[in-house]
């Protein structure tokens, strides 16, 4: 059984993907709303779970058969734990407002940089032409 919790654009959802040995694999989605915290989370896989699990059973969803899914294999227990620490590194999944926000911050950052490096040119080309300003002076003789 997998569990992925995941952002659609308007509300937060969880894709719940498992394979009974009766009905194949199955697949069902479940819709927290707001952005889910732990103990919600831990409270649905706990508490409510089952009862989706039966409903989407009773249901009897069409799945299409012709695909053939083959029982678990097992995994090396090295190449999971790969697996898991690539899912770690992985950025978490924040809010919309926090990736808007995180956007801004990296165009004003861009802006920021942009005016440094032009003032530094400017600062050094005014440098240059004091410098030259100077040697012509002394070559007149002043």
């Amino acid at each position: 059984m997998q569990m992925t919790v995941y952002f659609d654009g308007a509300f937060w959802s969880a894709l719940i993907e498992y394979n009974e040995p009766k009905q194949g694999y199955q697949a069902f989605r479940y819709i927290f709303g707001k952005e889910p915290k732990e103990a919600e989370i831990l409270q649905f896989i706990y508490k409510d779970l089952s009862k989706w699990m039966h409903k989407q059973e009773k249901l009897g969803v069409q799945r299409n058969d012709s695909v053939q899914f083959q029982g678990v294999r097992r995994v090396n227990p090295k190449r999971k734990q790969r697996e898991a620490s690539r899912a770690k590194k992985k950025p978490a999944i924040s809010t919309k407002a926090q990736q808007v926000m995180q956007e801004s911050h990296e165009l004003l950052k861009k802006e920021r940089r942009a005016n440094q490096k032009q003032k530094r040119e400017a600062y050094k080309e005014e440098q240059f032409l004091r410098k030259q300003e100077k040697r012509r002076q002394k070559k007149k003789g002043h």
